[in-house]
């Protein structure tokens, strides 16, 4: 589907003249498609065409006749002809294509989960496209005003539909989590004005400036708001450019696209109580870090939480993994729990230990034990210092070191 063009084409001198005058009527129909700049890259970039006259349109989308707005199907509205929806479609089909492509295929090692968690929160499962447009299905998007992950969700709201965001993890990154947390989200948006394009408006601008304006009377619906230029660019920009990736997403073939490779992620989930690396993880599992990684784009610190932590492992990996860090953390015990002081292998010097006793008591002579230390001077070793053990030494019970004869004796004379 192409472009088109619809209203008068004003002649270029009473373009520029009424410009100003009507900026405000004309709304974002004053706008054109930018047709060089990705989507998520430009952030919506668009912007008027300074040699151009604009063009004015003040038509109202088509929605399939089902009835009211209020018993029509909530997907409904996501099957729309608008001439800005069409501008989308010759977008993505042309200067946007690379990126058009490339997030499509990306995007399906996501989509099943992501479809299957909306459809649990009883959400149409076309939304589970918005991440195209949103950040090109990246995990680690950030936009310029702190947006993050695949749904571009900032901090605040994140943590409001309960994504962790510490030192640790950012689950604003996680594919999974975030698309709940996305999907409560718009639910909630649906409940505050029902319908999906005031809904998806709100999820890009926030819900406190599509309410605003409701209440002023002055629009009912998204068009009309977006064209009478109550909207900023992006907000104007969003649903349009959404129903337009949707479009081509339903049948990719038909608008000269490839079909997207059938590859979604496929992981087990493993539960650790302690801080592993994910370089462990990867060494275990005989893969690479950014294989772990890719599986686990919450943990931004490559390493799980002290806390605790349920990790994404290669499908088939669990047993292996839960086993081997099972050992690990047992080995580690056992090292802690070890007695440092008096072992066959180290023995703390203690006040009033002579190293001529210490290496008679353990079954070597003193020159191994001096070799064995880098002791030169025997008499400069002082208490407290922790001495290695020559091989062959043998453990013993560690007893109150006697006093010298002559100081006995010194005490008794007093």
């Amino acid at each position: 589907m192409g472009a088109r063009t619809y209203g008068a084409v004003l002649p270029r001198w009473l373009g520029i003249t009424l410009l100003v005058g009507t900026w405000h009527l004309a709304g974002c129909s004053a706008y054109r498609v930018n047709h060089t700049a990705e989507p998520f890259l430009a952030e919506y970039a668009a912007g008027p065409a300074a040699a151009e006259p604009p063009q004015f349109s003040l038509a109202r989308p088509s929605l399939p006749e089902s009835g009211s707005a209020a018993q029509r199907s909530r997907a409904d509205q996501f099957s729309v002809s608008h001439p800005r929806v069409d501008d989308y479609v010759t977008s993505f089909q042309t200067d946007s294509r690379g990126f058009y492509q490339r997030a499509l295929n990306r995007g399906s090692r996501y989509l099943p989960r992501m479809e299957r968690v909306l459809r649990e929160e009883n959400v149409p499962t076309e939304l589970a496209y918005l991440p195209l447009i949103e950040s090109g299905f990246r995990t680690h998007a950030v936009s310029r005003a702190g947006a993050v992950g695949p749904w571009q969700f900032i901090r605040a709201t994140g943590r409001r539909y309960g994504l962790r965001i510490d030192g640790y993890v950012d689950e604003r990154r996680d594919p999974v989590k975030a698309t709940r947390a996305a999907a409560r989200y718009l639910k909630d948006l649906y409940a505050q004005f029902g319908d999906w394009h005031l809904s998806l408006a709100a999820y890009n601008t926030g819900e406190m400036h599509i309410q605003r304006e409701l209440n002023r009377g002055r629009a009912e619906d998204y068009w009309e708001m977006s064209e009478r230029g109550y909207l900023a660019r992006e907000t104007c920009n969003f649903v349009p450019q959404f129903l337009a990736a949707l479009q081509i997403a339903q049948d990719p073939t038909a608008y000269g696209f490839e079909q997207p490779p059938d590859e979604p992620l496929q992981y087990d989930l493993v539960r650790v109580s302690h801080s592993v690396p994910l370089k462990t993880v990867a060494k275990i599992t005989n893969t690479s870090v950014d294989q772990i990684s890719e599986l686990n784009p919450a943990l931004h610190r490559g390493v799980t939480p002290p806390q605790g932590y349920t990790v994404r492992v290669p499908k088939g990996t669990k047993d292996i993994v839960e086993v081997a860090l099972a050992r690990m953390r047992h080995d580690a015990r056992q090292v802690v729990a070890a007695p440092l002081p008096s072992t066959p292998e180290t023995y703390k010097l203690r006040k009033g230990d002579s190293l001529a006793a210490v290496a008679k008591r353990h079954g070597v002579s003193l020159t191994a034990l001096l070799k064995a230390n880098r002791i030169r001077d025997a008499r400069r070793v002082a208490a407290g210092r922790v001495l290695r053990l020559p091989a062959g030494a043998r453990s013993a019970k560690v007893a109150a070191p006697a006093r010298a004869p002559q100081r006995l004796a010194a005490r008794r004379a007093r």
